[in-house]
């Protein structure tokens, strides 16, 4: 029997009845999910439920004494949502056993979603033809990727995203990103939620990634999955891949066996030791082994997930080399109290392309990350109607970025200015290093408390709380030479946060209403000026300009109501509404930026303690419609209101210039959404979608309005189209399969059987730029567009048997068509590789910068062994 362990925010719930055949309860019937210690008594009314249970597919027993047994097969269970079961029982002789199996019926629409959601299954996953989590979004609806590979949801910045893995947020304090990568074949099921969502959610504006790993089992699985480096070729990797450019001084660097050297190195300057050994991983491609069962002469259940993989940028420079391991441990300490630990560490040292760097890479900073991260839970059941879960996570960061094995000290100032843009090719020519060093290292500590209870058969309510602490050690050196800007940032902090929340699901036949208010905190613990422009004081004792005072800053906190509605008019159409105030802090990195407060460089940048939580209030509304037994299409109109969106803005006082944090952006966003899904059947499934959006702000990025004061150019006062303004976007995903036993028989094989071919179009219009006319001549920001973008990528793999082993050989090709996808244009002429004029810092060479345009074809191969 397999122990089943959850946190709040993780399980869904089974409901139903149980009646005769003339619509009598059938109280004390007994309910239990096979495989597994769940079960449940149904009620006086005929009604149960079943909380709190792992995401997946099920089968499902009800028994009665005098009554038939009947075992539904094929029960899916989904995160956070409610499954409908009503079973019908027939009489029978009290001495004759008589077992009846049917296969469940899965609707193609849920009837408790009150928001734009979907649920991607581990068979999904994969399958997909993706090797990120990233990869997988940008195939959801209202979901749109930038020029530089940034994800937008719903117009909002990057950024705006909240990711749980397993109920449990995972973020990087100080920049805000996602930090730790998840391994694909160690996922269980990942729901994702754009728009609105729960207050049980928070410390997002734009989305919810709920991703839940597997657990062990008593059946011992396994699998071994290895995946090429890009077979074509890299046509980068060689002089001549512009046939009018004169590159002949160009060669190839492998930078692959020298970042693993200095990754070693720079494990000894991190306070904290790294837990994984540095694995020297000897071919380029990737190696993901995962198994999953039971521990010898224990009840303790594993899945350990591990993955290496060595990649070389498809660009003239640049390669990726990372690891990571994921364990996770669950225990069962008697009937209702249930205990899981995971742990998860990665490492990555990566150098991207930079153009101007072309012909010395040798000489470009590189960034190498180590993170550690481990959570403990423990879910105690009081009653079948009420559990609650305690978890303690702890999470270590650490980041490192410079050039080779330097120290600040060692650094050479680049002979040729950065104002000419591109650095010469000939040897004896160039000498110089970029001016960056950086060292950052976080330790968060969190803890959280969730209560549910199913108050009766009508609410569900949930409530809880958490505190978390941030150590955040940071240090920055740019331009560490004579002459160069000199600036040190060498600060700690350790900020804290905090909320609550309590909502309630109220679930009738006619309406589900999801309604709740959430209440967050964060504590800076730092000083800021009283004013911010305002850096010096007059002493007219002294008679002289004093630094002004640092005072402390407050807490900040915030209220937030959320409600969603579902309005289930038919069996085949459910109508949903939903709003809600989402608030977001910033990174600490606009909080503590230039922590000493140096204004002595040009325009200096200074972080603020003091900056607000940015706010969204957003709408929905839709409709899902049943348009054939296994097609469905959703309509949902949306729009979204955004205020104290994190900015820069410039300060004068005196004779001085700088520029400082503020929340002084905003913008409006507003679209349409349209899903068509199509469940597998005859072979073949997948879902078209597409989404209709206009994106308007005063600035796409926080640091919009510093770039405006470095260049001189007026402060947006208005708002204009953003640079991440997609107008249309278009995704499809199509999976198609074949049975193992279609077509002749060669002895044991099919050849045309047991095929899978999964694949991804995506299609979206031009991101718009600003054309540049004349000085004279004032032009609308973001009023021209670049062409549209394409991409096809392709799984294609067949499935060999023997015995329990199944092997499997793929082809894996992104970018099939091999079209040329154009991200980037010169302002003058629209065109990628045309700067409109000549100059100082301009040639053929200068000009034509390979990353304007998107990643040519790429084809890989791979198998995997499973058992």
């Amino acid at each position: 029997m397999t122990m089943t362990f959850l946190r709040a925010g993780e399980g869904g719930k089974l409901a139903g009845s149980v009646r005769t055949e003339d619509g009598e309860p059938l109280p004390g019937a007994n309910i239990v999910l096979t495989g597994t210690d769940r079960g449940a008594v149904v009620q006086a009314n005929g009604e149960f439920f079943l909380l709190n249970i792992p995401p997946g597919t099920y089968d499902v027993k009800c028994m009665m004494i005098g009554y038939e047994t009947k075992v539904v097969q094929g029960v899916v269970i989904r995160s956070d949502l409610t499954t409908r079961l009503d079973i019908t029982l027939s009489q029978t002789v009290l001495d004759y056993e008589r077992e009846v199996v049917v296969e469940a019926e899965r609707p193609l629409i849920q009837k408790d979603v009150t928001s734009t959601q979907s649920v991607l299954s581990q068979d999904e996953i994969v399958d997909l033809p993706v090797e990120t989590i990233g990869d997988i979004l940008t195939t959801q609806v209202g979901f749109t990727e930038d020029a530089s590979g940034g994800i937008h949801v719903r117009g909002g910045r990057t950024k705006e995203i909240l990711y749980l893995v397993d109920g449990i947020e995972v973020r990087d304090p100080l920049s805000g990103s996602f930090p730790a990568p998840v391994n694909q074949n160690a996922i269980a099921e990942m729901t994702v939620i754009s728009g609105t969502f729960n207050a049980e959610y928070g410390q997002a504006m734009s989305s919810v990634v709920n991703i839940i790993t597997r657990d062990g089992s008593d059946k011992p699985t396994g699998r071994i999955e290895f995946l090429s480096d890009q077979l074509n070729d890299f046509r980068y990797h060689r002089s001549g891949a512009f046939p009018s450019v004169a590159d002949t001084n160009f060669h190839w660097i492998d930078l692959k066996p020298q970042l693993i050297l200095y990754a070693r190195d720079h494990r000894r300057l991190f306070s904290r030791r790294p837990v994984l050994p540095l694995v020297d991983w000897p071919v380029r491609g990737g190696l993901n082994v995962t198994s999953g069962g039971r521990l010898p002469f224990s009840r303790i259940y594993y899945y350990l997930a591990t993955r290496v993989h060595a990649q070389d940028s498809p660009l003239p420079s640049g390669a990726t080399l990372s690891q990571d391991v994921q364990l996770k441990l669950t225990r069962s300490l008697g009937h209702r109290l249930k205990l899981s630990w995971l742990w998860q560490g990665s490492d990555e040292i990566s150098q991207p392309y930079s153009h101007p760097w072309k012909y010395h890479p040798e000489h470009q900073a590189h960034t190498y990350q180590n993170s550690s991260r481990w959570a403990l839970s423990l879910t105690h059941t009081l009653t079948p109607a009420l559990y609650y879960t305690v978890s303690l996570n702890r999470q270590i960061l650490q980041s490192y970025t410079g050039v080779q094995t330097k120290t600040p000290s060692q650094y050479v100032r680049p002979n040729t200015d950065a104002s000419y843009y591109f650095y010469g090719s000939a040897e004896g020519e160039f000498e110089g290093d970029e001016g960056i060093y950086s060292l950052d290292q976080s330790l968060t500590t969190a803890g959280r408390f969730d209560l549910t209870w199913q108050a009766n058969h009508r609410h569900l309510l949930k409530a809880g709380g958490g505190l978390t602490r941030h150590h955040l050690d940071i240090y920055t050196e740019e331009e560490p030479w004579v002459g160069g800007a000199n600036f040190v940032d060498d600060s700690t902090f350790t900020p804290r946060e905090s909320f609550f929340y309590v909502q309630d699901k109220l679930e009738f036949d006619y309406l589900i209403l999801n309604i709740g208010f959430r209440w967050d905190q964060v504590d800076p613990r730092a000083t800021m000026w009283q004013r911010l422009d305002r850096f010096v004081l007059w002493d007219s004792t002294a008679s002289q300009w004093i630094p002004a005072p640092l005072v402390e800053v407050p807490a900040q906190s915030q209220w937030s109501p959320r409600i969603g509605i579902a309005y289930p008019v038919t069996v085949n159409t459910v109508f949903h509404f939903s709003y809600g105030h989402f608030f977001q802090t910033p990174p600490f990195d606009a909080f503590y930026y230039n922590a000493q407060k140096d204004l002595g460089s040009a325009l200096p940048l200074v972080g603020n303690p003091r900056v607000q939580a940015q706010k969204t209030v957003a709408y929905e509304t839709g409709v899902t419609q049943v348009l054939t037994p296994d097609i469905s299409l959703t309509v949902t109109v949306w729009t979204k209101d955004i205020r104290g969106l994190l900015s820069t803005l410039q300060v004068r006082y005196l004779s001085n210039q700088y520029v400082v944090y503020t929340n002084t952006d905003y913008a409006s966003v507003k679209g349409v959404d349209l899903s068509l899904e199509k469940r597998f059947s005859r072979g073949m499934g997948g879902a078209l979608n597409y989404t209709y959006s206009v994106a308007k702000g005063t600035n796409a990025n926080p640091l919009g309005g510093y770039f405006s004061a470095y260049v001189q150019e007026e402060v947006p006062h208005q708002e204009y189209y953003l640079s991440f303004d997609q107008r249309h976007d278009l995704a499809l995903n199509l999976y198609l399969r074949t049975g193992h036993q279609r077509g002749p028989a060669w002895g044991p094989l099919h050849p045309l059987g047991g095929w899978t071919a999964n694949l991804i179009l995506n299609a979206g219009s031009g991101l718009p730029y600003t054309p540049f006319v004349d000085p004279t001549v004032r032009v609308e920001v973001n009023s021209a567009r670049m062409p549209w973008t394409f991409t096809a990528d392709l799984r294609l793999k067949k499935d060999l048997f023997s015995g329990r082993i199944r092997g499997t050989l793929f082809l894996e090709a992104k970018n099939l068509t091999d079209y040329t996808n154009v991200l980037s244009v010169y302002p003058r002429t629209g065109k990628p590789f045309d700067p409109g004029f000549s100059g100082v810092g301009t040639s053929e060479d200068a000009n034509h910068n390979p990353a304007h345009l998107g990643p040519p074809r790429s084809l890989k191969a791979g198998f995997t062994w499973e058992w």
